[in-house]
Parts: structure tokens; sequence; C-alpha cells
């Protein structure tokens, strides 16, 4: 089976340098960001020295940046427990290295491609104490580099479902790497339960996620996006608010039937997953709906609606917000309702919902609800924007922060539990 992935990996860097040529954009991020990989690390290591960092590396690695929100509250209390240990973050896709600019790590760089050489000159030269490694980034010739070096491997934040890969019939080669990890933490005890179907071990530690989505609440926020939400919250007066993060076609069909009968007293803005998608250009020709860019306008102050078009304010948004749909449900799956849910807002979302934990137990707390299609959504909106429903709504929201406040603590738990095996 290691051949067959020394072959198949080998053809994926290929395919990859090929895509790279042709000029596919994240294929180029990819390979170039690649490049110079050693020496980055050696400047890294002697940069650590001279600052008086002299422990050995903690290594920390994100498959991308949906990764890096479970990963950064870890990399903060690493920061803050092991002070003498530099801290190298490594993500596999461009979409979270090109992201990430500002952390508590040291250095910042790709994971080399998961070739046996590779690998095996990232443990030489790296020499790490302990590679932890999130949700479900097990690299095969990594894993094997860092073994054979010494290095404790951790996988932490993970999550395992009953008959979905790989705790089924296909996933025996991936099981025998679970099996060789030195620590292996779970978000839940549903993950614990099916890991000891296959006679594997591991810790109920929880999901950073929370823990970041917390921190957030707490941080000044940057000032152009403060600058950002002032306008928005002059825009919407005494109004109330609906806020639609990470949407798309899906909640803006939604949204659509909704306006038929918008509620007095209520304004909504749409946050889109992709600014640049084509369709924000259709909804903002629409009757009643500004960009954010306008709105400070006053030929604009009475409009219904709003499309936030500008990256990096959606986390913050949603304090001005006092109900919330979070985008994807008719997507690829339902984006972050984490978010929404610390700040204390009922939330509701599309119907690919299946397999978040988050979701599951906020609906079971009463704070979220799941709609089959754009027209049950557009009900929704009638009924929770009713002044009679004021009541519901609170005691929603408080249920929504109430169950992320139960569930924060797992970045320290796992430190923790990593730094004890030192």
């Amino acid at each position: 089976m290691r051949g067959l992935y020394s072959i198949g990996i080998a053809l994926a860097w290929w395919l990859l340098r090929a895509a790279s040529a042709f000029g596919h954009r994240k294929a180029r991020l990819a390979v170039r960001g690649r490049h110079g990989w050693m020496a980055r690390i050696q400047a890294a290591k002697a940069t650590a020295i001279a600052t008086g960092k002299t422990g050995r590396w903690l290594h920390v690695h994100c498959a991308s940046v949906g990764e890096y929100e479970q990963a950064a509250p870890l990399l903060d209390a690493l920061a803050a427990q092991a002070p003498n240990r530099p801290i190298l973050l490594t993500f596999f896709s461009p979409s979270g290295r090109e992201a990430i600019t500002e952390s508590a790590a040291d250095h910042i760089d790709y994971l080399p491609w998961d070739g046996a050489s590779e690998t095996r000159r990232f443990a030489v030269l790296l020499d790490p104490e302990d590679t932890v490694l999130i949700k479900y980034e097990l690299w095969p010739n990594l894993l094997r580099a860092l073994g054979q070096h010494g290095t404790r491997i951790h996988l932490v934040a993970a999550r395992f479902d009953r008959g979905r890969h790989p705790m089924n019939g296909w996933g025996w080669w991936v099981r025998q790497h679970l099996a060789t990890l030195d620590s292996l933490h779970v978000q839940d005890a549903a993950s614990q339960s099916t890991l000891a179907e296959f006679g594997l071990s591991c810790s109920v530690t929880g999901d950073p996620r929370a823990d970041r989505v917390l921190q957030a609440l707490d941080r000044p926020m940057h000032p152009v996006v403060q600058e950002t939400l002032q306008r928005i919250e002059a825009w919407k007066g005494e109004r109330q608010l609906l806020l639609i993060g990470s949407g798309w076609p899906g909640e803006w069909d939604a949204l659509r039937i909704a306006r038929e009968n918008w509620p007095a007293g209520w304004a909504f803005v749409m946050v889109p997953h992709d600014i640049t998608g084509a369709s924000v250009d259709a909804w903002c020709s629409e009757a009643d709906v500004v960009r954010t860019s306008e709105c400070a306008s006053g030929a604009f102050q009475e409009a219904t609606g709003l499309v936030l078009d500008q990256m990096g304010c959606l986390r913050d948004a949603y304090r001005l917000a006092d109900l919330a749909i979070v985008g994807g449900g008719w997507r690829a799956g339902v984006h972050n309702t984490l978010e929404p849910a610390a700040h204390g807002l009922p939330v509701a979302v599309g119907p690919k919902a299946e397999g978040f934990r988050e979701i599951a137990g906020l609906h079971d707390a009463g704070a979220l609800t799941i709609h089959l299609h754009p027209g049950g959504l557009a009900d929704w909106i009638a009924e929770w924007t009713r002044t009679e429903h004021e009541v519901q709504r609170r005691e929603a929201g408080q249920a929504a922060k109430a169950w992320v406040l139960a569930h924060r603590g797992a970045a320290d738990r796992i430190v923790s539990a990593l730094l004890a095996k030192s």
C-alpha cells in the first residue's frame, strides 16, 4: 500500500506542477510556495535562537484556513505555556498559507510535499519534539519520517463518525496510522465510541473553535473593520437587523421571498461568501438594496438591505444583528455557526448540516433551526421578526451563547495534555 501511495503522491505533484505551468493560480502558489522551504526554516531556526528560544521546536500543521480556526487558540496557549520553544505553523493549501499573516507561531510556511525524501529532510532539519496535526491531516510519509526521527505526533480536534471513512471497511490503512500516534484528541464522546470499536483509544478534549470565537469577542477590531461597522450601524439606525453570513444564492432566494412582505422596523445585511461572485452584482441591482461602499450616502439611508462587499468584517458584524442566517446549506455545507451563536443570536441554516457537531448541539439547545427549502427559511424570517416573538428570540440567543460557553476550554485541555508528555 505504501508503494502505491508513493506513486500516487509523485503523480499528484507532477500534475500540480503541470497545472502551475498552465497558469492555475492556486497550483502556482502551492508549487512556488514550497520552493526554498529548507532555507526559510534554517533562517527561522537562527532567528529563534537569537531571540532566546532555545527549546526544541513545536510543529503545528493545518490543511487550510478552516483548520486554522481550531489551531489559533492552541498556538496562543502553546506560546504562553512553553515560551522557550519556537513554533512552526505549516499549511497544505494556499488558501491557508496565503491568508494567515499574523499568528502566535514563530514561522509560517507550506508543509513540504509528502514525498519520502522531502519529509525525511524536513524531520532532520526542523528536529521537532512534537508535531500537532489538526483534525484530519494524516500524511503517511510525514508520519513515517517524524516517527523514525523520534518526534511525538498528536492528532487534535479530530472527529470520527461510524460508517464514514476511515471508520469503515475501506479505512484500514488510515486506522493503522492512527494507531501509531502518540496521542489522539477528539471533539466528543461519539468519536471516542467510534474509535473504540476499532480498538483505538483517545482523549475527549473538545473543539478549540469555541475558544477561538470567544477570544474574538474580546479582541479590538481592526480600524478598517470598525469604520465599516460604524457606517453600517448608522445606516441601520433604530431598526433591528437580520444578518446573513457567508451567503449564497439559496439564502438570497429565501430573502427575496421574505421581502415580499418585509416586516416594518427591520433591515438586513447580506455578507456574501464570495464578494467577487457574479451573484453579488445581481443582488445589488435589486430595488432597495445597496453596497457597503454606498451606505454612507444619505440617498440610501432608508434602504432595506445592504450587501457587505468587504472582506474581514463578518465575525464582528454579528454584534450588530438580532437574528442570523448562516449560508452554505444549499451548497457544500453550512459555514461557521459558532460565530453568531457566540454573539447570542438565534441561527437558521439550510439543509446540508449533517456532520457538524455544533449544529446538532445548537439545534438541541433550541438555538438553531434547519430548513429544507428557501421557502421554509423565508417563513422563519417572517415568524422570528414579529414583535410578539421578541422574548423567544432573546431566549434562543441566550441558549446559543450558553452552548458556546459550555464548550470553551478545549485549547487549554489539549495543550496541557501535550506539554505533560514533554
